[in-house]
């Protein structure tokens, strides 16, 4: 019987998330902090598909009408795609603009993403690989594009510190010294008179 050839150990692929072409929150924003108390990056959106197209079109539709943003920049890449370009079509009839004053730019690009390769032998070292991934940019402008929202930012909190006003050191006074008092001199004299001598012997 012939012999059977050995299998070759396959490697396990772990696909690292790709970069994003604009940061998910704004540097200048709390990331802890609820998405309604962001007042930049509204516009810059990232599409996956996780997240239902409902929400993607109720938040586009807030950015522009709430926030005075009239540019949307939108991206997706490999299987969002399709997602991104339902959104593209859904968007212009939800929004109280007419259709020549809404303008969609498209843009395609292949983005370079990279993977770990797991080998199956816990000795070997982890390898990476790299392969392209297509990503598709949207941008919807609506008339000129310009921001006509909120232009003032949040406050800025300096960083210096008020030292608190030192209090004095709680000193007693000194008990207070008994004064001498001078009696005071009389220039009178006091005259004592003396009885007589017959009324000494009665």
């Amino acid at each position: 019987m012939p012999k059977s050839e050995p299998r070759q150990q396959r490697s396990r692929i772990n696909k690292l998330a790709p970069t994003r072409p604009f940061p998910t929150v704004p540097t200048s924003v709390s990331a802890t902090g609820p998405r309604s108390a962001h007042r930049e990056g509204k516009n810059l959106i990232c599409i996956t598909r996780k997240t239902p197209l409902n929400t993607y079109i109720r938040r586009c539709k807030n950015a522009i009408i709430d926030d005075g943003y009239k540019t949307l920049h939108l991206s997706a890449m490999g299987a969002a795609i399709p997602h991104l370009l339902q959104l593209s079509v859904a968007l212009p009839a939800v929004l109280p603009f007419a259709a020549g004053e809404i303008h969609t730019e498209i843009t395609t690009a292949t983005v370079e993403v990279k993977d770990e390769v797991l080998p199956e032998d816990e000795d070997e070292d982890i390898t990476y690989r790299t392969r392209g991934k297509s990503q598709l940019l949207l941008v919807i402008k609506i008339g000129d594009g310009k921001f006509e929202g909120d232009t003032t930012g949040p406050a800025k909190r300096s960083g210096a510190r008020v030292a608190p006003k030192q209090k004095a050191p709680n000193r007693k006074a000194p008990p207070p010294q008994p004064q001498l008092v001078k009696p005071a001199a009389s220039s009178s004299r006091i005259v004592v008179a003396e009885p007589d001598q017959d009324e000494m012997e009665m």
